[in-house]
């Protein structure tokens, strides 16, 4: 009776903290890129901008380099895409945007430091076609992450 009762509590007590602990998991990984000798470091659930807008931070190592990117989902192929601190444009490297006849995701590559001062700037936005998105806390959190991951 009393090891049913002890069987019964631990497992009352694991289903009450595995909430918490799903909330402290990472929501960063490491994945074979599209190239030979490339690593993504990516987060794996998108974060959520607006109704239409979701975004993933993504750094990617290669033979040649590191490029940094924000991959944006559920922009269209005309959208504008720019970054702002403040009143000042953040410099964006290149965007690539999916084929003609092709449905995916926008990736906007910048430099390590745009990437960072995004990563640590509350005030920085991203600017879509005529809205202008903050990037939720959360985001910055896993841009930081992934920063320190790849250096």
């Amino acid at each position: 009776m009393i090891q049913r009762l002890l069987v019964l509590l631990v497992a009352g007590a694991a289903a009450l903290l595995a909430p918490a602990a799903a909330a402290q998991s990472s929501n960063i990984e490491t994945i074979e890129g599209s190239r030979p000798g490339e690593k993504m470091t990516l987060t794996i659930t998108p974060h959520v901008l607006n109704d239409d807008v979701s975004a993933r931070a993504v750094g990617i190592e290669s033979p040649t380099g590191t490029r940094w990117a924000l991959t944006l989902i559920g922009i269209s192929r005309a959208d504008s895409v720019g970054l702002s601190l403040g009143e000042e444009a953040l410099p964006i490297a290149d965007v690539s945007r999916p084929g003609k006849d092709e449905v995916g995701p926008t990736r906007v590559y910048v430099s390590q430091e745009t990437f960072l001062t995004v990563a640590e700037q509350s005030r920085a936005r991203l600017h879509v076609g005529d809205a202008t998105l903050s990037l939720p806390a959360p985001m910055r959190a896993d841009m930081q992450q992934i920063f320190d991951t790849i250096l």
